[in-house]
């Protein structure tokens, strides 16, 4: 199965189903007869910020709607206490509709369980692990058997501190890319498919990097050219 992760669907099983908050519905688009281009888009966020009214109800109805599509959540964890709590049926057919692809977890996938968005390059390694030890515990809480092996933010958080901790916390995978919230920092366009991201320890982590072609939209701080995943994007890679 191929596997997909924030903003790219690449190729190894780095996510079997597929930014808080992000639910990423996958597209394919075919650019030239020898390449198929994979991408996924959504949005990101959480109670505070980003879910809308029902939303939950609207990853459901979708999921149905396109049964070959798989999705990722990048959700803030506490957001479920709300969802419980204000749609309480959305909450038991979502949760429901997740426990029984368990344990193969073939079409939903969490991917960044951290309990708020912190920028993880401003704060400390401890602030670091307490973000993913108690999201990824409120988390259990509403979902017990969640996986989490691919880690993959909308928002600028990454730091040289993370692959040993992604590791410890049992993480497989990552993902660099994210061409739209480059206003916080973005790391060096690196290009390939895959490269091991390696901590100043030495602790390495499967990653897909920002492409080497993926250049600031121009008069912009904070966009990449992928942003919207245009079909000029598309032809320079």
């Amino acid at each position: 199965m191929t596997i997909l992760r924030s903003y790219i669907y690449y190729k190894m099983k780095l996510c079997t189903s597929v930014l808080t908050l992000v639910i990423c519905f996958v597209v394919i688009s075919n650019i030239t007869s020898a390449q198929n281009t994979y991408f996924i888009d959504g949005y990101h966020g959480g109670i505070y910020g980003h879910y809308p009214k029902n939303f939950t109800d609207f990853i459901l109805k979708n999921l149905d709607k396109k049964p070959d599509w798989n999705i990722n959540l990048e959700i803030e964890p506490e957001t479920w206490d709300s969802v419980k709590a204000r749609y309480p049926e959305a909450y038991t057919r979502f949760k429901s509709y997740y426990e029984k692809q368990y344990p193969k977890n073939s079409r939903i996938e969490f991917v960044n369980p951290a309990y708020g968005q912190s920028y993880f390059f401003n704060v400390s390694g401890e602030s670091i692990i307490r973000h993913f030890e108690y999201g990824i515990k409120k988390m259990k809480e509403h979902f017990p058997n969640a996986t989490f092996d691919t880690y993959s933010s909308e928002e600028p958080c990454f730091t040289s501190a993370l692959p040993f901790i992604l590791k410890s916390f049992g993480f497989k995978y990552a993902s660099l890319k994210n061409p739209n919230t480059c206003w916080g920092g973005y790391t060096r366009a690196f290009g390939g498919e895959i490269l091991n991201w390696v901590g100043p320890e030495g602790t390495k982590i499967p990653t897909v990097p920002r492409y080497g072609s993926e250049k600031l939209v121009n008069f912009s701080t904070w966009q990449t050219q992928a942003w919207t995943n245009s079909d000029d994007f598309f032809q320079m890679l």
